[in-house]
Protein backbone atom coordinates (compact mmCIF):
# COMPACT_ATOMS: atom_id res chain seq x y z
CA UNK A 1 0.00 0.00 0.00
CA UNK A 2 1.43 3.41 -1.27
CA UNK A 3 0.29 6.65 0.86
CA UNK A 4 0.04 9.95 -1.34
CA UNK A 5 -0.77 12.84 0.11
CA UNK A 6 -1.24 15.02 -2.92
CA UNK A 7 -3.85 13.07 -5.32
CA UNK A 8 -3.12 13.70 -9.12
CA UNK A 9 -4.30 11.44 -11.77
CA UNK A 10 -3.50 11.67 -15.81
CA UNK A 11 -4.01 10.03 -18.33
CA UNK A 12 -1.72 10.07 -21.44
CA UNK A 13 -2.82 8.32 -24.72
CA UNK A 14 -0.31 8.07 -27.49
CA UNK A 15 -1.24 8.42 -30.56
CA UNK A 16 2.08 6.93 -32.72
CA UNK A 17 4.01 4.31 -31.05
CA UNK A 18 7.44 3.94 -32.99
CA UNK A 19 10.83 1.54 -32.38
CA UNK A 20 13.86 3.35 -33.54
CA UNK A 21 16.48 0.59 -33.95
CA UNK A 22 20.32 0.32 -34.96
CA UNK A 23 19.43 -1.13 -38.69
CA UNK A 24 15.94 0.16 -38.87
CA UNK A 25 12.50 1.64 -38.11
CA UNK A 26 9.04 0.04 -36.64
CA UNK A 27 6.33 2.19 -36.38
CA UNK A 28 2.03 1.46 -35.44
CA UNK A 29 -0.35 3.80 -35.72
CA UNK A 30 -1.78 3.12 -32.15
CA UNK A 31 -0.50 3.80 -29.06
CA UNK A 32 1.41 0.58 -27.45
CA UNK A 33 -2.26 -0.63 -25.14
CA UNK A 34 -5.12 -1.16 -27.24
CA UNK A 35 -9.01 -2.62 -27.00
CA UNK A 36 -9.60 -6.11 -28.56
CA UNK A 37 -10.87 -5.00 -31.75
CA UNK A 38 -8.68 -2.69 -32.56
CA UNK A 39 -6.90 -2.52 -36.39
CA UNK A 40 -2.80 -1.56 -36.02
CA UNK A 41 -1.31 -0.71 -39.12
CA UNK A 42 2.65 -1.60 -38.81
CA UNK A 43 5.05 -0.34 -40.55
CA UNK A 44 8.77 -1.19 -40.96
CA UNK A 45 11.83 1.03 -42.62
CA UNK A 46 15.69 -0.34 -43.42
CA UNK A 47 17.49 2.37 -42.70
CA UNK A 48 20.82 1.90 -45.89
CA UNK A 49 20.35 -0.73 -48.45
CA UNK A 50 23.18 -3.07 -48.26
CA UNK A 51 21.12 -6.52 -48.65
CA UNK A 52 21.04 -8.30 -51.68
CA UNK A 53 17.90 -8.39 -54.19
CA UNK A 54 17.17 -11.66 -53.18
CA UNK A 55 16.41 -10.26 -49.69
CA UNK A 56 13.01 -9.42 -48.50
CA UNK A 57 11.89 -7.36 -45.30
CA UNK A 58 9.25 -9.19 -43.44
CA UNK A 59 6.26 -8.72 -40.43
CA UNK A 60 6.21 -11.42 -37.80
CA UNK A 61 3.64 -11.42 -35.38
CA UNK A 62 4.42 -13.60 -31.92
CA UNK A 63 7.11 -15.49 -34.08
CA UNK A 64 4.15 -15.77 -37.44
CA UNK A 65 4.84 -14.03 -40.45
CA UNK A 66 1.91 -11.63 -41.77
CA UNK A 67 3.69 -10.50 -44.92
CA UNK A 68 6.50 -9.82 -46.82
CA UNK A 69 8.39 -7.36 -49.30
CA UNK A 70 11.09 -6.93 -51.59
CA UNK A 71 12.90 -3.97 -51.13
CA UNK A 72 13.47 -1.59 -47.94
CA UNK A 73 10.38 -0.88 -46.20
CA UNK A 74 7.14 -2.95 -45.77
CA UNK A 75 3.83 -2.92 -44.27
CA UNK A 76 0.70 -4.46 -43.26
CA UNK A 77 -2.81 -3.48 -40.98
CA UNK A 78 -4.05 -6.43 -38.43
CA UNK A 79 -6.43 -6.80 -36.24
CA UNK A 80 -5.76 -7.43 -32.63
CA UNK A 81 -8.61 -9.40 -31.30
CA UNK A 82 -7.34 -11.28 -28.38
CA UNK A 83 -5.89 -10.06 -24.60
CA UNK A 84 -2.70 -10.02 -23.68
CA UNK A 85 0.73 -8.51 -25.00
CA UNK A 86 1.22 -9.38 -28.74
CA UNK A 87 4.99 -8.92 -29.78
CA UNK A 88 5.07 -7.65 -34.00
CA UNK A 89 9.12 -7.83 -35.09
CA UNK A 90 10.59 -7.17 -38.53
CA UNK A 91 12.72 -9.35 -40.09
CA UNK A 92 15.12 -9.26 -42.95
CA UNK A 93 15.09 -12.56 -45.12
CA UNK A 94 18.14 -13.57 -47.42
CA UNK A 95 18.54 -17.14 -48.37
CA UNK A 96 16.59 -18.83 -45.78
CA UNK A 97 18.66 -17.00 -43.12
CA UNK A 98 15.98 -14.56 -41.02
CA UNK A 99 18.10 -11.23 -39.18
CA UNK A 100 16.17 -9.24 -36.65
CA UNK A 101 15.58 -5.20 -37.79
CA UNK A 102 13.27 -4.11 -34.95
CA UNK A 103 10.50 -4.67 -33.14
CA UNK A 104 7.76 -3.61 -30.73
CA UNK A 105 5.10 -4.43 -28.58
CA UNK A 106 1.32 -4.06 -28.23
CA UNK A 107 -0.66 -5.09 -25.02
CA UNK A 108 -4.44 -5.63 -25.65
CA UNK A 109 -7.05 -4.78 -22.56
CA UNK A 110 -10.10 -3.21 -21.19
CA UNK A 111 -10.21 -0.06 -19.62
CA UNK A 112 -11.80 -0.14 -16.00
CA UNK A 113 -15.38 -0.39 -14.71
CA UNK A 114 -16.38 1.96 -12.32
CA UNK A 115 -16.28 0.37 -9.21
CA UNK A 116 -19.23 -0.86 -7.30
CA UNK A 117 -20.51 -1.82 -3.84
CA UNK A 118 -18.20 0.19 -2.00
CA UNK A 119 -18.45 -0.42 1.35
CA UNK A 120 -16.18 0.15 4.76
CA UNK A 121 -15.13 -1.24 8.23
CA UNK A 122 -13.46 -0.41 11.17
CA UNK A 123 -13.06 -3.07 13.37
CA UNK A 124 -12.74 -1.84 16.99
CA UNK A 125 -12.44 2.01 18.46
CA UNK A 126 -8.43 1.92 17.85
CA UNK A 127 -8.63 0.04 14.81
CA UNK A 128 -7.84 0.40 11.00
CA UNK A 129 -10.28 1.55 8.37
CA UNK A 130 -11.00 -1.39 5.46
CA UNK A 131 -12.93 -0.65 2.44
CA UNK A 132 -13.57 -3.19 -0.07
CA UNK A 133 -15.27 -2.81 -3.75
CA UNK A 134 -15.99 -4.83 -6.76
CA UNK A 135 -13.66 -4.29 -9.62
CA UNK A 136 -15.82 -5.22 -12.67
CA UNK A 137 -14.43 -7.08 -15.43
CA UNK A 138 -11.22 -7.73 -15.93
CA UNK A 139 -8.65 -5.59 -17.18
CA UNK A 140 -6.41 -7.77 -18.58
CA UNK A 141 -3.41 -5.27 -17.42
CA UNK A 142 -1.77 -3.44 -14.76
CA UNK A 143 -4.58 -1.33 -12.98
CA UNK A 144 -4.51 0.52 -10.27
CA UNK A 145 -6.77 1.59 -7.51
CA UNK A 146 -6.46 4.74 -5.50
CA UNK A 147 -8.76 5.56 -2.30
CA UNK A 148 -9.28 9.57 -1.65
CA UNK A 149 -10.38 10.10 1.65
CA UNK A 150 -11.42 13.32 2.49
CA UNK A 151 -12.82 15.09 5.55
CA UNK A 152 -13.99 18.38 4.07
CA UNK A 153 -10.24 19.63 4.69
CA UNK A 154 -7.62 17.27 3.70
CA UNK A 155 -7.63 14.74 1.26
CA UNK A 156 -5.60 11.68 1.50
CA UNK A 157 -4.86 8.93 -1.21
CA UNK A 158 -4.03 5.34 -0.40
CA UNK A 159 -2.71 3.07 -3.50
CA UNK A 160 -2.33 -0.27 -4.30
CA UNK A 161 -2.24 -2.11 -7.42
CA UNK A 162 -4.21 -5.40 -8.33
CA UNK A 163 -4.75 -8.26 -6.13
CA UNK A 164 -7.50 -9.85 -7.17
CA UNK A 165 -9.47 -10.07 -10.62
CA UNK A 166 -12.76 -9.18 -8.98
CA UNK A 167 -12.50 -7.08 -5.91
CA UNK A 168 -10.46 -4.95 -4.01
CA UNK A 169 -9.37 -4.36 -0.54
CA UNK A 170 -7.69 -1.37 1.30
CA UNK A 171 -6.67 -1.23 4.56
CA UNK A 172 -6.19 2.58 5.16
CA UNK A 173 -3.27 3.92 7.80
CA UNK A 174 -5.04 7.14 8.67
CA UNK A 175 -6.52 7.66 11.98
CA UNK A 176 -10.15 8.75 11.94
CA UNK A 177 -12.66 11.06 14.38
CA UNK A 178 -15.69 10.01 15.10
CA UNK A 179 -16.41 13.92 14.98
CA UNK A 180 -16.10 14.12 11.26
CA UNK A 181 -17.63 13.14 8.19
CA UNK A 182 -15.92 11.34 5.21
CA UNK A 183 -15.98 11.63 1.89
CA UNK A 184 -14.50 8.31 0.08
CA UNK A 185 -14.19 7.89 -3.57
CA UNK A 186 -12.01 4.69 -5.48
CA UNK A 187 -10.49 5.78 -8.58
CA UNK A 188 -9.33 2.94 -11.07
CA UNK A 189 -6.79 3.60 -13.76
CA UNK A 190 -4.30 1.98 -16.64
CA UNK A 191 -3.29 2.55 -19.73
CA UNK A 192 -6.73 3.01 -21.42
CA UNK A 193 -8.27 5.40 -18.76
CA UNK A 194 -9.61 5.62 -15.52
CA UNK A 195 -13.02 5.31 -13.76
CA UNK A 196 -14.77 6.32 -10.62
CA UNK A 197 -17.23 5.51 -7.82
CA UNK A 198 -19.95 7.35 -6.60
CA UNK A 199 -19.35 8.61 -3.55
CA UNK A 200 -19.48 7.46 -0.14
CA UNK A 201 -20.31 9.39 2.58
CA UNK A 202 -19.88 8.38 6.54
CA UNK A 203 -18.92 9.12 10.37
CA UNK A 204 -17.18 6.77 11.92
CA UNK A 205 -20.18 5.86 14.60
CA UNK A 206 -21.83 4.63 11.40
CA UNK A 207 -18.96 1.91 10.62
CA UNK A 208 -17.06 1.00 13.70
CA UNK A 209 -17.80 -2.60 15.00
CA UNK A 210 -16.54 -3.44 18.04
CA UNK A 211 -14.96 -6.31 19.63
CA UNK A 212 -17.07 -9.08 21.15
CA UNK A 213 -16.92 -8.59 25.02
CA UNK A 214 -15.50 -10.34 27.45
CA UNK A 215 -18.43 -12.74 29.13
CA UNK A 216 -18.78 -14.22 32.95
CA UNK A 217 -21.41 -16.23 34.23
CA UNK A 218 -22.31 -16.61 37.85
CA UNK A 219 -25.17 -18.94 39.56
CA UNK A 220 -25.78 -17.61 42.62
CA UNK A 221 -26.32 -20.78 44.33
CA UNK A 222 -29.18 -21.63 41.85
CA UNK A 223 -29.59 -24.29 39.24
CA UNK A 224 -32.20 -22.51 36.92
CA UNK A 225 -30.94 -18.30 37.31
CA UNK A 226 -27.63 -17.03 36.22
CA UNK A 227 -26.23 -13.34 35.99
CA UNK A 228 -24.37 -12.63 33.16
CA UNK A 229 -21.56 -10.19 33.40
CA UNK A 230 -19.58 -8.65 30.48
CA UNK A 231 -16.79 -5.82 29.86
CA UNK A 232 -16.75 -4.54 26.12
CA UNK A 233 -14.38 -1.44 25.04
CA UNK A 234 -17.38 0.89 24.42
CA UNK A 235 -18.19 3.39 27.15
CA UNK A 236 -22.18 3.76 26.38
CA UNK A 237 -22.66 0.77 24.91
CA UNK A 238 -25.67 -0.72 23.96
CA UNK A 239 -26.06 -4.67 23.98
CA UNK A 240 -28.33 -7.79 23.48
CA UNK A 241 -27.88 -11.37 24.96
CA UNK A 242 -28.52 -14.54 23.42
CA UNK A 243 -28.81 -17.90 24.88
CA UNK A 244 -29.97 -21.87 24.31
CA UNK A 245 -29.11 -25.11 25.44
CA UNK A 246 -25.86 -26.63 22.84
CA UNK A 247 -28.21 -29.73 22.15
CA UNK A 248 -30.61 -26.89 20.46
CA UNK A 249 -30.92 -25.02 17.87
CA UNK A 250 -33.45 -22.05 19.32
CA UNK A 251 -32.02 -19.20 20.96
CA UNK A 252 -33.74 -16.64 23.32
CA UNK A 253 -32.73 -13.28 22.83
CA UNK A 254 -32.70 -10.44 25.38
CA UNK A 255 -32.49 -7.02 23.49
CA UNK A 256 -32.09 -3.47 24.82
CA UNK A 257 -29.47 -3.73 27.57
CA UNK A 258 -28.01 -0.51 28.54
CA UNK A 259 -25.92 -2.30 31.49
CA UNK A 260 -23.25 -4.69 31.74
CA UNK A 261 -25.12 -7.11 33.11
CA UNK A 262 -28.42 -9.44 32.93
CA UNK A 263 -30.39 -11.60 35.26
CA UNK A 264 -31.54 -15.04 33.42
CA UNK A 265 -33.80 -17.32 34.63
CA UNK A 266 -35.97 -20.51 33.85
CA UNK A 267 -32.84 -22.35 32.64
CA UNK A 268 -32.54 -26.31 33.16
CA UNK A 269 -30.55 -27.49 35.68
CA UNK A 270 -27.96 -29.99 34.89
CA UNK A 271 -27.35 -28.39 31.27
CA UNK A 272 -25.04 -27.54 29.06
CA UNK A 273 -25.84 -23.57 27.87
CA UNK A 274 -24.23 -21.03 25.57
CA UNK A 275 -24.57 -17.43 26.20
CA UNK A 276 -23.77 -15.19 23.72
CA UNK A 277 -23.66 -11.20 24.17
CA UNK A 278 -23.25 -8.45 21.07
CA UNK A 279 -22.87 -5.28 21.53
CA UNK A 280 -22.05 -1.80 19.50
CA UNK A 281 -21.94 2.06 20.09
CA UNK A 282 -25.09 3.83 19.02
CA UNK A 283 -28.99 2.27 19.72
CA UNK A 284 -29.92 3.46 16.41
CA UNK A 285 -26.50 3.84 14.18
CA UNK A 286 -23.59 1.55 13.42
CA UNK A 287 -22.70 -2.02 13.37
CA UNK A 288 -22.83 -4.57 16.33
CA UNK A 289 -20.19 -6.45 17.24
CA UNK A 290 -19.88 -10.88 16.78
CA UNK A 291 -21.25 -12.53 19.23
CA UNK A 292 -19.16 -13.62 22.09
CA UNK A 293 -19.34 -17.53 22.93
CA UNK A 294 -19.21 -18.72 26.68
CA UNK A 295 -20.25 -21.93 27.89
CA UNK A 296 -21.43 -23.14 31.03
CA UNK A 297 -23.40 -26.01 32.75
CA UNK A 298 -25.95 -25.38 34.67
CA UNK A 299 -25.54 -27.11 38.33
CA UNK A 300 -27.77 -29.78 39.35
CA UNK A 301 -31.55 -29.95 41.20
CA UNK A 302 -33.48 -32.26 43.01
CA UNK A 303 -34.73 -34.49 40.83
CA UNK A 304 -38.35 -34.17 39.97
CA UNK A 305 -39.45 -37.55 37.83
CA UNK A 306 -41.38 -40.76 39.21
CA UNK A 307 -40.07 -43.36 38.23
CA UNK A 308 -42.33 -46.30 36.37
CA UNK A 309 -42.38 -49.21 38.65
CA UNK A 310 -43.40 -52.44 38.25
CA UNK A 311 -42.50 -55.84 39.59
CA UNK A 312 -42.44 -60.00 39.58
CA UNK A 313 -43.49 -62.50 42.10
CA UNK A 314 -42.50 -65.53 42.82
CA UNK A 315 -43.29 -68.18 45.42
CA UNK A 316 -40.28 -70.32 47.01
CA UNK A 317 -41.40 -72.24 49.21
CA UNK A 318 -44.20 -71.63 52.08
CA UNK A 319 -42.68 -69.42 53.85
CA UNK A 320 -40.74 -67.50 51.48
CA UNK A 321 -41.02 -65.57 48.15
CA UNK A 322 -38.93 -63.66 45.70
CA UNK A 323 -39.72 -60.44 44.60
CA UNK A 324 -37.74 -58.30 41.40
CA UNK A 325 -38.17 -54.89 40.81
CA UNK A 326 -38.39 -53.31 37.24
CA UNK A 327 -37.99 -49.30 36.87
CA UNK A 328 -37.00 -46.76 33.79
CA UNK A 329 -34.69 -44.32 34.45
CA UNK A 330 -35.80 -40.53 34.05
CA UNK A 331 -35.52 -38.63 31.65
CA UNK A 332 -32.97 -35.95 31.66
CA UNK A 333 -35.14 -33.28 32.27
CA UNK A 334 -36.69 -35.29 35.45
CA UNK A 335 -33.04 -36.48 36.40
CA UNK A 336 -31.98 -33.00 36.55
CA UNK A 337 -28.52 -34.18 37.08
CA UNK A 338 -26.48 -37.41 37.34
CA UNK A 339 -28.34 -40.43 39.37
CA UNK A 340 -25.54 -41.68 41.45
CA UNK A 341 -28.27 -44.66 42.66
CA UNK A 342 -31.52 -46.01 43.25
CA UNK A 343 -32.92 -46.00 46.61
CA UNK A 344 -35.37 -48.76 47.11
CA UNK A 345 -36.62 -49.50 50.58
CA UNK A 346 -39.19 -52.55 51.74
CA UNK A 347 -41.32 -51.98 54.43
CA UNK A 348 -43.76 -55.05 55.80
CA UNK A 349 -46.84 -54.48 56.31
CA UNK A 350 -48.01 -57.11 58.58
CA UNK A 351 -50.21 -56.42 61.61
CA UNK A 352 -48.61 -58.93 63.96
CA UNK A 353 -44.82 -57.26 64.14
CA UNK A 354 -43.99 -54.14 64.26
CA UNK A 355 -43.30 -52.19 61.05
CA UNK A 356 -39.49 -52.55 60.25
CA UNK A 357 -38.73 -50.54 57.11
CA UNK A 358 -35.47 -51.87 55.15
CA UNK A 359 -33.10 -49.63 52.86
CA UNK A 360 -31.55 -51.30 49.94
CA UNK A 361 -29.00 -49.23 47.35
CA UNK A 362 -28.71 -50.07 43.68
CA UNK A 363 -27.11 -48.13 40.31
CA UNK A 364 -29.36 -51.08 38.32
CA UNK A 365 -32.82 -50.18 36.93
CA UNK A 366 -33.61 -53.39 38.55
CA UNK A 367 -33.64 -55.03 41.66
CA UNK A 368 -34.78 -58.57 43.46
CA UNK A 369 -34.69 -59.58 46.66
CA UNK A 370 -35.89 -62.79 48.61
CA UNK A 371 -38.39 -61.79 51.45
CA UNK A 372 -40.42 -63.66 53.88
CA UNK A 373 -44.03 -64.57 52.51
CA UNK A 374 -46.26 -61.40 53.50
CA UNK A 375 -47.65 -57.67 52.02
CA UNK A 376 -44.88 -54.68 51.28
CA UNK A 377 -45.28 -51.56 50.66
CA UNK A 378 -42.55 -51.10 48.62
CA UNK A 379 -40.84 -47.40 47.50
CA UNK A 380 -37.89 -46.39 44.97
CA UNK A 381 -36.14 -43.34 44.20
CA UNK A 382 -33.91 -42.41 42.12
CA UNK A 383 -30.92 -40.03 43.57
CA UNK A 384 -28.56 -37.48 42.76
CA UNK A 385 -26.24 -34.85 44.68
CA UNK A 386 -29.15 -32.62 45.58
CA UNK A 387 -31.81 -35.30 46.67
CA UNK A 388 -33.84 -37.85 45.87
CA UNK A 389 -36.98 -37.82 43.42
CA UNK A 390 -40.71 -38.48 44.59
CA UNK A 391 -40.86 -41.82 46.13
CA UNK A 392 -42.81 -44.42 43.46
CA UNK A 393 -45.24 -46.66 45.72
CA UNK A 394 -45.90 -49.86 45.12
CA UNK A 395 -48.18 -52.57 47.52
CA UNK A 396 -47.54 -55.98 47.00
CA UNK A 397 -50.69 -58.23 47.75
CA UNK A 398 -50.71 -62.09 49.12
CA UNK A 399 -54.50 -61.84 48.25
CA UNK A 400 -54.08 -61.66 44.25
CA UNK A 401 -53.99 -65.13 43.11
CA UNK A 402 -56.21 -64.87 40.09
CA UNK A 403 -53.37 -63.59 37.29
CA UNK A 404 -53.84 -64.73 34.12
CA UNK A 405 -52.11 -64.12 30.64
CA UNK A 406 -53.17 -62.32 27.52
CA UNK A 407 -54.30 -64.08 24.79
CA UNK A 408 -53.54 -64.37 21.13
CA UNK A 409 -50.18 -63.19 21.42
CA UNK A 410 -48.69 -62.63 17.78
CA UNK A 411 -45.37 -61.34 16.26
CA UNK A 412 -45.92 -60.03 12.31
CA UNK A 413 -42.51 -58.66 10.69
CA UNK A 414 -42.89 -55.36 9.77
CA UNK A 415 -39.30 -54.77 8.13
CA UNK A 416 -37.20 -51.98 8.70
CA UNK A 417 -36.15 -53.04 12.40
CA UNK A 418 -39.46 -53.45 13.49
CA UNK A 419 -41.81 -56.40 14.85
CA UNK A 420 -45.61 -55.61 15.58
CA UNK A 421 -46.93 -57.28 18.78
CA UNK A 422 -50.62 -58.04 19.64
CA UNK A 423 -52.83 -59.35 21.45
CA UNK A 424 -56.12 -59.38 23.60
CA UNK A 425 -57.27 -59.12 27.22
CA UNK A 426 -57.01 -62.13 29.72
CA UNK A 427 -59.64 -63.53 30.31
CA UNK A 428 -61.76 -62.75 33.46
CA UNK A 429 -60.13 -61.86 36.38
CA UNK A 430 -60.60 -60.96 39.74
CA UNK A 431 -58.35 -58.17 39.92
CA UNK A 432 -58.15 -55.48 37.44
CA UNK A 433 -55.60 -54.51 35.23
CA UNK A 434 -53.42 -51.09 35.01
CA UNK A 435 -51.19 -52.02 32.09
CA UNK A 436 -49.26 -54.64 29.79
CA UNK A 437 -45.44 -54.66 30.23
CA UNK A 438 -44.15 -56.18 26.83
CA UNK A 439 -40.45 -57.36 26.89
CA UNK A 440 -38.38 -58.61 24.26
CA UNK A 441 -34.27 -59.99 23.92
CA UNK A 442 -32.18 -61.70 21.44
CA UNK A 443 -32.39 -64.76 21.73
CA UNK A 444 -28.95 -65.87 20.68
CA UNK A 445 -27.27 -62.59 22.71
CA UNK A 446 -24.44 -62.28 25.11
CA UNK A 447 -25.52 -62.72 28.42
CA UNK A 448 -22.65 -60.39 30.00
CA UNK A 449 -23.69 -57.77 27.42
CA UNK A 450 -27.44 -58.22 27.04
CA UNK A 451 -28.03 -59.57 30.97
CA UNK A 452 -31.69 -58.16 30.89
CA UNK A 453 -34.75 -57.82 27.78
CA UNK A 454 -35.41 -54.99 27.06
CA UNK A 455 -39.18 -53.72 27.59
CA UNK A 456 -41.82 -50.83 27.38
CA UNK A 457 -44.94 -50.47 30.01
CA UNK A 458 -48.07 -49.78 28.15
CA UNK A 459 -51.86 -48.39 29.51
CA UNK A 460 -54.60 -51.02 29.63
CA UNK A 461 -56.08 -49.75 26.68
CA UNK A 462 -53.28 -50.70 24.23
CA UNK A 463 -53.07 -53.90 22.93
CA UNK A 464 -50.19 -53.87 20.45
CA UNK A 465 -47.21 -52.04 19.85
CA UNK A 466 -44.52 -51.79 17.20
CA UNK A 467 -40.81 -52.39 19.11
CA UNK A 468 -39.41 -49.18 18.78
CA UNK A 469 -35.85 -50.01 19.73
CA UNK A 470 -32.94 -52.35 19.89
CA UNK A 471 -34.46 -54.33 16.79
CA UNK A 472 -31.91 -55.49 14.23
CA UNK A 473 -33.20 -57.61 10.63
CA UNK A 474 -32.42 -61.15 10.75
CA UNK A 475 -32.50 -61.95 14.31
CA UNK A 476 -34.43 -63.98 16.38
CA UNK A 477 -36.10 -62.21 19.08
CA UNK A 478 -37.92 -63.69 22.71
CA UNK A 479 -40.93 -61.97 23.02
CA UNK A 480 -42.96 -62.07 25.96
CA UNK A 481 -46.20 -60.21 27.35
CA UNK A 482 -47.76 -59.60 30.94
CA UNK A 483 -50.72 -57.81 32.23
CA UNK A 484 -50.27 -55.91 35.20
CA UNK A 485 -52.17 -56.38 38.11
CA UNK A 486 -51.74 -53.82 40.85
CA UNK A 487 -48.43 -53.19 39.18
CA UNK A 488 -47.63 -57.32 39.39
CA UNK A 489 -46.75 -58.85 36.36
CA UNK A 490 -48.91 -61.97 36.04
CA UNK A 491 -48.62 -64.83 34.01
CA UNK A 492 -46.60 -64.51 31.02
CA UNK A 493 -47.47 -65.31 27.17
CA UNK A 494 -44.57 -65.64 24.63
CA UNK A 495 -44.06 -65.75 21.21
CA UNK A 496 -40.67 -65.47 18.59
CA UNK A 497 -40.07 -63.11 16.04
CA UNK A 498 -38.16 -61.43 13.86
CA UNK A 499 -38.80 -57.73 11.87
CA UNK A 500 -36.73 -59.85 8.38
CA UNK A 501 -35.33 -62.85 7.67
CA UNK A 502 -33.30 -64.59 5.54
CA UNK A 503 -32.80 -68.08 4.56
CA UNK A 504 -30.32 -69.64 7.15
CA UNK A 505 -26.53 -68.91 5.75
CA UNK A 506 -25.54 -72.58 6.75
CA UNK A 507 -27.12 -76.22 7.48
CA UNK A 508 -26.33 -77.70 11.05
CA UNK A 509 -23.67 -80.08 11.49
CA UNK A 510 -24.74 -83.63 11.23
CA UNK A 511 -23.46 -86.95 13.10
CA UNK A 512 -24.35 -90.69 12.20
CA UNK A 513 -23.81 -93.54 14.14
CA UNK A 514 -24.99 -97.23 12.72
CA UNK A 515 -26.91 -98.90 14.72
CA UNK A 516 -28.78 -102.61 14.34
CA UNK A 517 -31.91 -101.79 13.36
CA UNK A 518 -30.67 -98.20 11.67
CA UNK A 519 -28.96 -94.96 11.57
CA UNK A 520 -28.26 -92.68 14.41
CA UNK A 521 -29.04 -89.05 13.24
CA UNK A 522 -28.24 -86.05 15.49
CA UNK A 523 -27.08 -82.47 14.81
CA UNK A 524 -25.58 -79.30 16.36
CA UNK A 525 -27.91 -76.14 16.70
CA UNK A 526 -26.86 -73.63 13.33
CA UNK A 527 -24.69 -70.19 15.15
CA UNK A 528 -27.07 -67.93 15.23
CA UNK A 529 -25.32 -65.47 13.47
CA UNK A 530 -26.20 -67.95 10.31
CA UNK A 531 -29.48 -68.82 11.10
CA UNK A 532 -30.72 -64.99 9.77
CA UNK A 533 -33.98 -65.25 11.64
CA UNK A 534 -36.14 -68.04 13.78
CA UNK A 535 -35.47 -71.54 13.23
CA UNK A 536 -39.06 -72.76 13.08
CA UNK A 537 -38.02 -76.54 12.18
CA UNK A 538 -35.36 -79.34 11.44
CA UNK A 539 -35.65 -82.03 8.32
CA UNK A 540 -34.50 -84.63 6.77
CA UNK A 541 -33.86 -85.49 3.84
CA UNK A 542 -33.46 -89.79 2.94
CA UNK A 543 -32.18 -90.94 -0.13
CA UNK A 544 -30.21 -93.86 -1.32
CA UNK A 545 -26.69 -93.25 -2.82
CA UNK A 546 -26.53 -92.86 -6.56
CA UNK A 547 -30.33 -92.58 -6.61
CA UNK A 548 -32.36 -90.60 -9.15
CA UNK A 549 -35.12 -91.02 -6.93
CA UNK A 550 -36.29 -88.37 -5.06
CA UNK A 551 -35.49 -88.25 -1.37
CA UNK A 552 -37.88 -88.88 1.51
CA UNK A 553 -38.67 -85.82 3.69
CA UNK A 554 -39.02 -85.95 7.39
CA UNK A 555 -39.32 -83.35 9.31
CA UNK A 556 -42.00 -82.65 12.06
CA UNK A 557 -40.06 -81.17 15.07
CA UNK A 558 -37.36 -83.69 14.92
CA UNK A 559 -34.67 -83.44 17.69
CA UNK A 560 -32.92 -87.31 17.60
CA UNK A 561 -34.21 -89.95 15.36
CA UNK A 562 -33.18 -93.15 14.07
CA UNK A 563 -33.05 -94.20 10.76
CA UNK A 564 -33.61 -97.52 9.02
CA UNK A 565 -33.72 -98.50 4.93
CA UNK A 566 -37.41 -98.66 5.28
CA UNK A 567 -38.10 -95.47 6.60
CA UNK A 568 -37.87 -93.52 10.06
CA UNK A 569 -38.04 -94.33 13.07
CA UNK A 570 -37.91 -92.38 17.07
CA UNK A 571 -35.32 -93.37 19.31
CA UNK A 572 -36.15 -90.31 21.83
CA UNK A 573 -39.18 -88.31 23.19
CA UNK A 574 -39.18 -85.62 19.88
CA UNK A 575 -39.38 -82.07 21.51
CA UNK A 576 -38.99 -78.70 19.09
CA UNK A 577 -41.09 -74.89 18.53
CA UNK A 578 -44.16 -75.76 16.64
CA UNK A 579 -43.90 -76.14 12.48
CA UNK A 580 -44.32 -72.67 11.20
CA UNK A 581 -43.78 -70.93 7.49
CA UNK A 582 -40.56 -72.93 6.79
CA UNK A 583 -37.64 -70.89 5.15
CA UNK A 584 -35.02 -74.12 4.00
CA UNK A 585 -30.98 -74.02 3.95
CA UNK A 586 -28.59 -75.66 2.09
CA UNK A 587 -29.09 -79.47 2.44
CA UNK A 588 -26.27 -81.01 4.61
CA UNK A 589 -25.34 -84.21 3.42
CA UNK A 590 -24.01 -86.97 5.77
CA UNK A 591 -21.95 -90.13 4.18
CA UNK A 592 -23.47 -93.37 4.73
CA UNK A 593 -25.12 -95.80 2.30
CA UNK A 594 -28.39 -94.52 3.10
CA UNK A 595 -27.66 -90.53 2.92
CA UNK A 596 -28.98 -88.47 5.80
CA UNK A 597 -29.69 -84.71 4.81
CA UNK A 598 -30.25 -82.81 7.39
CA UNK A 599 -31.78 -78.83 6.84
CA UNK A 600 -33.20 -76.03 9.01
Amino acid sequence: MKRLENCCFCVLILLLNSKICEKGNMTANTAAHVQPGTNITLSCQLKRLKYSEQCKIALFFNGSELTSNYGTSVSNTFPVNTYGKHMFTCKIDCEYKKKLICGIDIESGNPPDQPRNVSCIQYGTDGSLTCTWDKGRFTHMNTTYVIQLSDGTDTLCFSEESLSNKFGSLVLSAKLNFESTYRLVVVASNKLGSAFSQPLKFMLIDIVKPHPPNVLVEFENSATNCTLFWHSEVQGQHCRVRYRPVSSSTWNMVKNLESKKCSLHGLEPHTEYEFQVSCKIHPERGLWSNWSAFQSQTPEAVPTGLLDVWYKKQDIDSQMQNISLFWKALQKSEARGKILHYTVTFEALSQEEPKAIETNVTTQTSYTRVTPKMDYKITVTADNSRGSSPPASILTSLSIQDLPSPRNLSAVAMGNNSILVSWKPPAKSTASINGYVVEWINTHRNNSLEPHPSWIRLVASNLSIVIPEHIEDNVCYHISVFALYQDRAGQVKSVRGYSREKAPSAGPQVYTKPQTNGILVWWEEIPSHQQMGCITQYKIYLQKKNSNVDPYVYGRNLVKTTINEKGIRKRKAIFSKPEQALTTAKPFIASSYLQPIVSA
